[in-house]
C-alpha cells in the first residue's frame, strides 16, 4: 500500500515539476478615437510611449490569443481615419492571418490585420513572417528552375 501512495506522490510531483506556464500573448491596445496621442492615426505609432496589454489579463478590453490593427477611413467632404489596436480571439473570416480589406455599404474602407506575435500590432502594416517569405522566394526559384 505504502508503495502505490508513494507511486502517485511521485507521479505528481513529476507532473508539477514539468508543468509548464504558459504565457498569453502581448498585444498593444488604443484606439485613436479616444486617445489619438497615443493611437495616432495619420502619424507613426510610437510603440515606447505605449505599453502592451496581457491578452488574458483584466487589462485587455478584448481577450484573445492574437493581435488585430484594424484602419478604417471614409470618404467624401468631413472624411475621418480611425486607427484601433488590441487583441482579438477570432477573425470575421475564422483563421485568417495577414489584412484584409473591405467596403461597407456607405463606402468605409476598412483594412484589418491580424498577427501572432507579442507587440506585432504596433507596425503600420503588419510585417510577413521572414521564414514564411523565405520560403516563398525558395519556391519561386524552384519553380523557375523546373520551367
Amino acid at each position: 500500500m505504502a508503495t502505490r501512495k508513494s507511486t502517485i506522490l511521485a507521479t505528481l510531483l513529476g507532473l508539477f515539476l514539468c508543468w509548464d506556464v504558459a504565457y498569453a500573448i502581448q498585444c498593444y491596445q488604443c484606439d485613436s478615437n479616444e486617445n489619438p496621442d497615443l493611437c495616432p492615426q495619420e502619424t507613426p505609432f510610437d510603440p515606447s510611449i505605449n505599453a502592451m496589454v496581457d491578452c488574458n489579463s483584466f487589462e485587455a478590453n478584448t481577450p484573445g490569443q492574437f493581435c488585430v490593427k484594424i484602419y478604417q477611413e471614409s470618404p467624401g467632404f468631413g472624411a475621418w481615419i480611425k486607427v484601433t489596436r488590441r487583441c482579438a480571439s477570432r477573425t470575421d473570416q475564422g483563421v485568417a492571418w495577414g489584412c484584409r480589406w473591405s467596403w461597407d455599404n456607405v463606402g468605409v474602407f476598412k483594412n484589418t490585420c491580424y498577427c501572432e506575435s507579442d507587440g506585432c500590432n504596433s507596425s503600420t502594416s503588419i510585417k510577413m513572417n521572414v521564414l514564411l517569405a523565405s520560403l516563398l522566394v525558395m519556391f519561386g526559384l524552384w519553380l523557375k528552375r523546373l520551367l
